[in-house]
């Protein structure tokens, strides 16, 4: 009787590559919603979007192990940025890119900021919205322009958030969804993000008006975004936590697999 060899399936990939290949994901989700463009080449991502900033919207990173080689990495984003036009961000993942952060460095790339990236292996917390405060999900173009008003001001890229969240599809979709809190008088206050890939929910644009802070906001449309994003399939959560919100997530139960640091080629940004 002949047999046939059943080959073992390939291993999990490990959290931090897991949510590497989410972020890469989102990437690619806002970009190509927004019109903007991706290459993918041997193991690096390069998206850019509608706006010409380095922060959020024009960026890379790499998806497979440590390849490519940085100095291939640096002179094909410099080609493909200046025919765009625009600067842009490297993502180093703290740890696995030190080569890359090196060469960065060398070629003068500043830092902007370093982010945790965070785990929930669920389920979600439960949500409680605060008395005199409604928490919708975004189902139209008016809630969209809601989410721009509520995260843009907090993440002080007002116009680069509205650049990503354009288009209906960007919140709109089978796998991507939004979440906003009005206060009484419907004023949006806060919102997030989700968009799920690799089996999980990674959640992003969490913001909350200044003026609204210190309620539990934060803590209110993250979670919400986490049951959207469960529902939508995913099994974890996952995020890059700024250093507020860095203890708001580890209260809910997000945990650290890892680390991004972002450094700009503010030279060639217009």
């Amino acid at each position: 009787m002949n047999t046939t060899a059943i080959r073992a399936a390939p291993s999990m990939p490990d959290d931090s590559n897991l949510a590497d290949l989410n972020f890469a994901e989102m990437c690619r989700t806002i970009s190509r919603i927004a019109g903007g463009r991706v290459l993918e080449v041997d193991g690096l991502l390069l998206w850019s979007g509608a706006h010409p900033s380095p922060a959020i919207i024009n960026g890379l990173i790499r998806t497979a192990g440590t390849l490519p080689p940085p100095e291939k990495v640096l002179d094909l984003a410099m080609r493909w940025f200046g025919e765009i036009g625009h600067g842009y961000a490297i993502h180093v993942r703290v740890g696995r890119d030190d080569d890359l952060e090196t060469a960065a460095l060398e070629r003068g790339f500043t830092r902007l900021i370093e982010l945790p990236v965070m785990v929930h292996d669920g389920p979600p917390p439960e949500v409680f919205v605060p008395d005199g405060y409604s928490l919708a999900r975004v189902e139209d173009s008016q809630g969209l322009r809601d989410l721009v008003a509520a995260v843009g001001e907090p993440f002080e890229l007002p116009a680069e958030v509205a650049s990503v969240f354009a288009r209906p599809e960007a919140a709109v979709a089978p796998f991507t969804g939004a979440i906003v809190v009005r206060d009484a008088g419907g004023r949006a206050v806060a919102g997030a993000w989700t968009s799920v890939s690799h089996t999980l929910a990674g959640i992003g644009f969490v913001g909350t008006l200044q003026s609204e802070r210190r309620r539990g906001l934060g803590t209110v449309v993250t979670a919400a975004a986490m049951h959207l994003g469960f529902r939508m399939g995913a099994s974890r959560a996952v995020l890059q936590a700024s250093p507020m919100g860095h203890p708001v997530y580890a209260r809910m139960g997000f945990r650290e697999v890892g680390t991004y640091r972002l450094y700009a080629d503010l030279a060639s940004a217009h």
